[in-house]
């Protein structure tokens, strides 16, 4: 009969530590790639709302000199025969607001926040294993 060595509590205790010490640390590497991605996406999502913001701003200014023109064609029409000139530069100035307005919605990111959602689920992931 061959006598087998007894692990004795120490020896467990250390494999216990060891699992957890290994836990966190894949825990901590878990979060930081997290963060990274994270970080990653709002950086993404601020260009895309920069982007949205400028073709708002030139939607903007596009349409009320739209506006400026097509009031100054009415003014002009009145007193002239051909108010075409004005008219045909507000309507183009309109067209350019839409399609600013076009663009910048289009820039708009799609969900802006599954990002807090994934960081939250990746805690949960991670208080789970730790714990259970």
């Amino acid at each position: 009969m061959q006598h087998q060595p007894s692990i004795g509590p120490s020896q467990t205790d250390r494999s216990a530590q060891d699992l957890a010490a290994d836990a966190v640390h894949e825990a901590k590497k878990l979060l930081g790639a997290e963060l990274a991605l994270a970080r990653r996406d709002l950086r993404r999502s601020a260009a895309a709302l920069s982007r949205s913001a400028i073709a708002f701003g030139v939607a903007g200014v596009a349409g009320l000199a739209g506006v400026d023109a097509l009031m100054v064609s009415l003014a002009v029409g009145q007193r002239r025969n051909h108010p075409a000139r004005s008219t045909a530069v507000g309507l183009g100035l309109l067209a350019l607001a839409a399609a600013a307005a076009l663009v910048g919605r289009s820039a708009l990111p799609r969900s802006p926040l599954p990002i807090a959602a994934r960081i939250a689920s990746d805690i949960e992931d991670v208080a789970q294993r730790v714990v259970g």
